[in-house]
């Protein structure tokens, strides 16, 4: 498998890949009665009601999507295991893999309803991981504000025992070989975490541990800063020749910055991107979404996303408050644009 995104999937410039929406946010939305109190969102909805997440990737299936993400973005050995879902690590690597193997599900289901493959042979699956943030349950994976005991050091460490964690899955399940074809480390708030993102997958690389190319997507609030303050230059240029990283971009961020984080981003790299913003904005003075205020429409999301393949995006979806409509406008929108 290459390592360049190019030859993973014969990419055409003139019509960018359709990645899914959001999917925890999503959940809580549309299933409020399931129980997301242990921190984990889908990640362990997916062990409590497992045909809810192939339901869900379904949707995004049948709504066109080229990519679909694994409900793994906030698993992790310990957080299973603070939730009291397994008792050890083996127990948390048999829950991760249960969780990817939904997906592999979905799209077998979606493949044999369809009875033919799609213009990239079958839908695509990548592995959706967190920043270190995502599993400490106090939103700090959206500043990198993680305290003086998480060191780069720290990080690193994390994001290679997860890593190792997934890469046992895929290759100690055979229904889970040769099924998962990118991982998406998302919502990632700083250069240095970053950094440790790429120096961990070197280092599992350079110990003949197998993964798939990975995307790194940086959050923010603002049109060129990340999460923690750091340029969006200086963080893509802190991962930009890992040879790992297949493709840098955004996600998790408001509409109205996505243009100047692409121009930032572009700069720095020429590298595919990948962009998937929120389809609502965050409320500070809320707390949070508040009812459909501001909520874009599915049509004005997709419009809004021919400037991001403009500005260079090769993989374009939705984050938090974007549903399947939103993927069936995104994809309609991209074949558009092969006649412009």
């Amino acid at each position: 498998m290459g390592d360049s995104l190019e030859a993973l999937c014969g990419f055409n410039p003139r019509r960018p890949l359709v990645l899914d929406g959001g999917f925890g946010q999503l959940i809580a939305d549309k299933y409020p009665h399931l129980d997301m109190s242990d921190g984990l969102w889908a990640s362990g909805v997916a062990v409590r009601c497992p045909d809810v997440i192939r339901y869900v990737h379904l949707m995004y299936l049948r709504a066109g999507a080229d990519i679909i993400s694994t409900a793994t973005y906030q698993a992790s050995a310990n957080g299973y295991i603070s939730a009291g879902l397994a008792n050890d690590k083996a127990g948390a690597k048999r829950l991760m893999e249960s969780t990817l193997l939904l997906a592999v599900e979905a799209r077998d289901q979606y493949m044999r309803e369809h009875g033919c493959a799609t213009r990239l042979g079958q839908p695509m699956i990548s592995a959706s991981l967190g920043s270190i943030g995502a599993t400490l349950g106090n939103c700090s994976e959206y500043t990198g504000d993680y305290g003086c005991a998480v060191t780069p050091a720290r990080m690193r460490e994390f994001h290679e025992e997860r890593l190792g964690m997934l890469a046992d899955c895929l290759h100690g399940s055979v229904g889970l070989r040769d099924q998962i074809d990118l991982l998406a480390i998302e919502t990632i708030p700083s250069a240095a975490e970053a950094s440790a993102v790429a120096d961990a997958l070197e280092a599992l690389h350079g110990r003949g541990t197998r993964l798939p190319p990975a995307w790194i997507s940086f959050t923010s609030s603002t049109a060129d800063r990340i999460g923690c303050g750091d340029t969006i230059e200086d963080a893509v240029k802190a991962i930009a020749n890992c040879p790992r990283v297949c493709a840098i971009g955004i996600n998790c961020v408001p509409l109205g910055v996505v243009g100047e984080l692409l121009a930032g981003i572009r700069r720095a790299t020429q590298k595919p991107i990948v962009c998937y913003p929120n389809g609502q904005p965050w409320s500070d003075a809320n707390g949070g979404w508040h009812a459909d205020d501001g909520l874009i429409s599915a049509a004005h999301f997709a419009c809004e996303a021919a400037e991001w393949v403009r500005c260079g995006a090769s993989i374009v979806g939705g984050c938090c408050r974007t549903t399947a409509e939103n993927t069936r406008a995104l994809v309609e929108r991209m074949l558009e644009l092969r006649h412009e």
